[in-house]
């Protein structure tokens, strides 16, 4: 009944087209000059000769006025096919479907007038119409491998049984062509059918040993079947008659990823990215699968360095310098990787993701000035991205300029207001520039939505603190580390509240050695374990540490002070003063500071 309903169609579809061709050539035809037939054939001919000059120069238009022209004095089939595929070329499908209709009309036996108008449906997407038409050419010419193949086409969506026997048809008609061996790879393997196709191209294969295409099909489906050994063994008799073939080499590389000998298959694939044919869009892509493969063996991210390496000396593509950088960050070589990031930020301007990944490790390694720098051009580039703005924000608060971090955590805030890094920072930038209690709104949404975030806890503690509002500040100091009684950060801030206050220094003294024995580089850790020391007057250890940490930071007028008030207690006041008015040229609004000078002493 299907069937029947589509042969009503179509044949509805022709004769309405047609009556509206004859329609046409009725209401165009000739003077009322009356010519013989002889003169009339001798106009058309004329006409169809300058439209078939006109055709050849590319004139298409032109040509199909002549044509029509042509076909006023002469209805013949090849002029309406002509017009047909004119009109086919300038993509005006439906004058096109017309024109075709009306030749096969005229000479419904004619292969080529049918294939047209069935190229024509498909492009129009009518592909009933076209697979009608295409069955009727079979019907014609059972030896017609196109229009089985075009058959096979239109049916691979809705009747994918038909296509492959289609398909097999093909194959039967001219041998084992490429392109159609792909399609029913591609079909059966959608199908679930790949041991048939398996079967089918090792039955080519014994017919045509010698048929290379045949045999990277077969190899292939030996993978796709996890027949390992086999798809090696051929991979490795073909590569003896073509030892430089690049399928073969990669297929050769695949079959030992998919054995998991990930070592023996860089040897093939470094081969191939050595080699200047292979294109540079696949080396990377052998690069990196070797990376992807290094979360499940580190021994892989060797190999994938080695690649990129290699690649790399060749090119200045963005991607293998951005691939280096990750291989370096994996590796822990944080300079070797910045630079790398660096070339790829300048290779790939247009990618947020590359500057905010180098933002973010020139923040790792507390480099805040050079991610400034680097922040500032993305932020240029990128002015609406949540993490370039973060970065920024977060870099320029560690160098002091907490006016425009703000500016940048607003910027970020406002992208995504429920993040708890931003809002945090934004508490500790708001802190910085003296206004605690637009502070404490932030970190208060920000433990709202993570309670046991141990840097907004800190930060609130430190604030509440700062406000002497010591019995919350201890119990925040005090449920961080109950979450993670390791933190520096928590150890060194909870132990200089305590030193400030002159309490449990014993605790205190515990608790910053721990800190500084994380990080024995801190300035500020060195500084509060001094301090320390210093409240518990062991003055040469609090001179040793609070000097070690004014070294590594000379404009910091907290410690500056602390350093003061060590050299006092040790009797050398003039030096003492010295640092008190280094500290105070630093920071004018620790009174503190200038109310010591003034009096000379503690």
């Amino acid at each position: 009944m299907k069937k029947l309903l589509i042969i009503i169609y179509v044949a509805s579809l022709l004769t309405g087209c047609s009556q509206e061709v004859v329609k046409q050539a009725k209401s165009s035809e000739a003077p009322s000059v009356k010519l013989n037939r002889a003169d009339k054939e001798k106009i058309a001919e004329q006409n169809f000769i300058d439209g078939c000059v006109l055709e050849t120069k590319g004139q298409f238009n032109d040509a199909i006025a002549k044509y029509l022209t042509a076909l006023k004095y002469d209805q013949k089939a090849g002029i309406y096919y002509t017009v047909a595929k004119n009109y086919f070329r300038l993509n005006k499908l439906s004058s096109a479907i017309n024109f075709a209709q009306q030749a096969v009309r005229n000479d419904s036996g004619n292969v080529e007038y049918m294939t047209l108008l069935a190229s024509i449906y498909s492009s129009s997407h009518l592909e009933d119409s076209s697979a009608a038409v295409y069955n009727q050419i079979i019907k014609l010419d059972s030896t017609a491998y196109t229009a089985y193949f075009s058959l096979a086409q239109i049916y691979e969506a809705k009747r994918p049984t038909e296509a492959l026997k289609l398909y097999k048809k093909v194959i039967d008609l001219i041998g084992p062509e490429w392109s159609v061996l792909v399609r029913l790879v591609a079909l059966n393997e959608r199908m679930g059918n790949i041991q048939e196709t398996v079967k089918m191209v090792a039955e080519l294969v014994k017919l045509n040993p010698s048929n290379l295409q045949l045999q990277k099909v077969l190899i292939d489906a030996y993978i796709k079947t996890k027949e390992y050994d086999k798809a090696l063994l051929m991979v490795n008799e073909s590569l003896a008659s073509f030892p430089d073939d690049f399928d073969l080499l990669e297929l050769k590389g695949r079959v030992m990823i998919e054995k998991g000998d990930w070592k023996d298959a860089s040897g093939e694939y470094l081969k191939l990215v050595a080699n200047p044919q292979v294109n540079m869009e696949a080396k990377i892509r052998i690069g990196t699968s070797f990376f992807a493969a290094s979360e499940k063996d580190s021994n892989n991210l060797h190999i994938a360095k080695e690649i990129f390496q290699t690649i790399d000396k060749d090119t200045a593509d963005w991607q293998v310098n951005a691939y280096l950088g990750e291989i370096g960050i994996r590796e822990k070589q944080d300079s070797i990787a910045i630079e790398y990031l660096k070339k790829a930020a300048g290779l790939a301007e247009w990618n947020a993701q590359v500057w905010v990944r180098l933002g973010g490790l020139l923040f790792d390694n507390r480099k805040y000035k050079d991610a400034v720098s680097y922040m500032s051009k993305a932020y240029s580039k990128f002015p609406n991205d949540f993490a370039v703005n973060l970065i920024y924000g977060l870099a320029l608060s560690q160098e002091n300029d907490h006016l425009k971090a703000k500016e940048a955590l607003q910027r970020a805030l406002k992208i995504n207001p429920d993040d708890v890094t931003a809002l945090s920072a934004m508490g500790y930038t708001l802190n910085q520039l003296k206004n605690d209690e637009e502070a404490l709104t932030y970190l208060q949404k920000a433990l709202s939505i993570d309670p046991n975030n141990i840097q907004v806890l800190s930060i609130t503690a430190m604030i509440h603190e700062s406000k002497k509002e010591y019995k919350i500040s201890d119990s925040l100091y005090t449920k961080a580390l109950k979450l993670d009684s390791t933190n520096a950060l928590i150890l060194n801030n909870f132990a200089y509240s305590l030193s400030e206050r002159g309490i449990d220094l014993q605790n205190a003294l515990e608790m910053s050695k721990k800190a500084v024995a994380q990080e024995p580089k801190n300035a500020s850790y060195l500084d509060t374990i001094g301090w320390i020391y210093f409240k518990l007057d062991s003055l040469d250890n609090a001179k040793k540490n609070v000097e070690t940490a004014s070294n590594m930071e000379e404009k910091n007028a907290t410690i500056l002070d602390h350093l003061g008030d060590i050299y006092f207690k040790l009797g050398q006041k003039e030096k003492a003063k010295q640092l008190w008015n280094k500290a105070y040229s630093l920071d004018q609004s620790k009174a503190e500071i200038k109310r010591k000078i003034d009096k000379g002493e503690l």
